[in-house]
């Protein structure tokens, strides 16, 4: 009677430290690491003559390659509905990360053949025919381009949770590839005034390269020939001289 209590009481021991060590177990081992959020900051400051200085903060690794761009939206004389934004960029600069930092200047004016100061979509509306109200806003951004991103952010940071740390930054072409984009919107007036018109004229025309359809004429020979009036040879007339 006494063996059977015992190898009940045995029994129930080993279950409880089953159950207890089962227990304990997870509790003794540490969560796993939560990968650091990826920061991308910008901050824009307007100068003179349609300067504008760019600046900002990242996580990324230093020498990671950014694009930072600014753009104007237009809005059609005839929008329909569903049709894809239209906008011009006025500027773009590459731009390399170095120590968590980046840096840059954009410039949204050009001067005109006639010395006016104007943005890039001004200059080509004629020719293209555009007809559009500019929106009252500038788009300032910087982007990390779709092939840049796998070299800059690990496979973890773009799996799962990831995506939800990127959730601020990630955005997605047409064509589903994903890429980061931070943006800041300042309200800019179009240019006004005048300067001293370009020296050539041609190299502002057809996006600075001029009229390169044109042929340019040869320059004349700084001598005359004069065809000889008789056969400089006594030799037979070749098969190729009788046929013509």
């Amino acid at each position: 009677m006494m063996l059977s209590q015992l190898k009940k009481t045995g029994l129930l021991l080993a279950f409880m430290l089953v159950v207890c060590t089962g227990c304990r177990a997870p509790l003794l081992l540490s969560p796993p690491p939560i990968a650091e959020a990826t920061t991308l900051t910008i901050e824009v400051i307007a100068l003179d003559g349609g300067e504008f200085a760019l600046a900002g903060t990242t996580n990324l690794p230093d020498n990671t390659q950014l694009t930072a761009i600014a753009l104007r939206y237009l809005v059609p004389e005839r929008a329909i509905s569903g049709d894809s934004p239209l906008y011009s960029v006025l500027d773009y600069q590459p731009v390399t990360v170095a120590k968590g930092k980046w840096s840059t200047q954009l410039s949204l004016w050009q001067v005109g053949a006639d010395g006016r100061y104007q943005e890039p979509w001004q200059a080509q509306a004629q020719a293209l025919k555009l007809v559009a109200q500019p929106s009252e806003t500038v788009q300032f951004a910087i982007t990390l381009a779709p092939h840049r991103l796998g070299a800059a952010l690990s496979n973890s940071q773009l799996q799962g949770g990831g995506q939800q740390r990127l959730a601020a930054l990630l955005r997605l072409t047409p064509a589903g590839e994903p890429f980061l984009w931070a943006d800041q919107s300042l309200a800019v007036g179009l240019p006004t005034g005048r300067t001293t018109p370009p020296a050539g004229v041609l190299a502002r025309t057809n996006g600075g390269w001029g009229d390169r359809y044109l042929l340019v004429p040869e320059p004349p020979l700084p001598y005359t020939l004069t065809p000889a009036d008789e056969r400089q040879t006594t030799a037979p007339l070749t098969p190729d001289e009788l046929l013509r």
